[in-house]
């Protein structure tokens, strides 16, 4: 079962900062449309170990064999990384999914440029 994570929206008026939850070990969010490239997705580890991000991208290529998901180490401690997301992630939800191996002192935020 994956959770959602709530979306922040970044306005140029007013600005904000993002909302960051406990990160599960599946978490899915707004994915933009085709052409858009407003949304990222905010990963913090503060465990003393790394953590493995899989960014999921669903479907087949041409070729028929599963598309590739890439996979991010996020440093021990005090690591970060941010991702954008891609309309290419989109899932037969509506969403885009990333994955974490160990949700330990893991916290995610998705932010969304309105």
């Amino acid at each position: 079962m994956s959770t959602t994570v709530t979306t922040s929206v970044l306005s140029s008026q007013t600005g904000a900062a993002p909302t960051f939850q406990a990160a599960a070990t599946s978490n899915v969010c707004e994915c933009p449309s085709v052409g858009q490239k407003n949304v990222m997705v905010i990963f913090r580890n503060t465990n003393a170990a790394t953590r493995v991000i899989t960014v999921v991208f669903p479907g087949n290529t041409s070729y028929g064999s599963a598309n590739p998901d890439p996979t991010v180490t996020i440093a021990a401690t005090t690591g970060e990384n941010w991702f954008p997301v891609d309309p290419a992630q989109l899932n037969t939800s509506g969403q885009a999914e990333f994955q974490v191996d160990n949700i330990a002192g893991v916290t995610v935020a998705c932010v969304k440029i309105g």
